[in-house]
């Protein structure tokens, strides 16, 4: 009878163990299966100081773009001459938000999209009336995120859109572990001289009304340990986590059960 009930206790523990282990894992579970909702804090990334942006100028004649074309000058020390390739340089944005681009002069950049500066360009070359016919492109050379903690390939990863979530992020670094602590994914984002720190739970959709949802450049996403992941850290920190160790116990409980039903028929006989 003490078996049985043994038993039956254990069985009930795993059960919950394995409902709880679900809860713990799985992302977005009180998301809205087929439901429309609005996308928030959609902002496409800005310029911020220190960013690289590469500027391609293009029209018909390759000879009147290249006025409005930096290139890459390198230097010969022993001739004391200058060779030009046709690749074209990264403007890096100064401090005070500004590039220095070619005929046009200072250009300030800094809080707009990458449309924008192309927009802005555009129209400072059409306002000179330099070229006719043109085509302005604008790309980011240099935005960066950093995922780091518990995800199978943390590392440095190159963003190549406007929008990058962290979710997307998350897939770039091949997902979770499963130590990986979905309710707390952390991200750091350093702007104006300030840094904050925003903390996600991957398992409810409250991650889509989030600021940094939609990651910035630089933004750095750490993905906590759970208390497994930090007990190996100490010896036996996961004895009691351990299946083998309540196995053990449970022998050990049936073991004494059995020994005192025993001793309780030998006295009462």
């Amino acid at each position: 009878m003490i078996m049985k009930k043994l038993l039956f206790l254990f069985s009930v523990c795993a059960l919950l163990s394995s409902c709880n282990a679900r809860k713990n894992i799985v992302y977005l579970q009180d998301n809205k299966i087929e439901q429309i909702q609005a996308i928030a804090n959609a902002n496409k990334i800005k310029v911020q100081p220190g960013d690289q942006l590469q500027i391609i100028v293009s029209c018909k004649d390759p000879e009147l773009a290249a006025i409005l074309n930096m290139p890459i000058v390198s230097f010969h020390s022993q001739t004391s001459t200058v060779n030009t390739s046709n690749s074209v340089v990264t403007y890096v944005v100064n401090d005070d938000g500004t590039i220095d681009f070619p005929i046009l002069g200072s250009i300030p950049v800094e809080g707009l999209t990458r449309e924008e500066v192309r927009t802005t360009i555009a129209n400072k070359i059409k306002e000179l009336e330099l070229i006719q016919d043109f085509v302005v492109t604008v790309n980011f050379s240099n935005l960066k995120i950093y995922v780091l903690g518990e995800v199978s390939a943390p590392g440095t990863y190159t963003i190549t859109d406007n929008n990058v979530n962290v979710l997307q992020a998350i897939a770039m670094a091949k997902d979770l572990t499963i130590h990986g602590r979905r309710d707390e994914v952390y991200v750091v984002r350093e702007q104006e001289n300030n840094r904050v720190t925003y903390r996600l739970d991957l398992r409810s959709d409250s991650i889509f009304q989030s600021p940094a949802f939609y990651l910035k450049q630089n933004d750095v996403v750490y993905v906590a340990p759970s208390k497994v992941r930090a007990n190996q850290s100490t010896v036996g920190g996961n004895a009691v986590q351990n299946p083998s160790f309540w196995l053990s116990v449970t022998s050990c409980l049936t073991s004494v059960a059995t020994f005192s039903l025993a001793m309780y028929r030998y006295r009462h006989d």
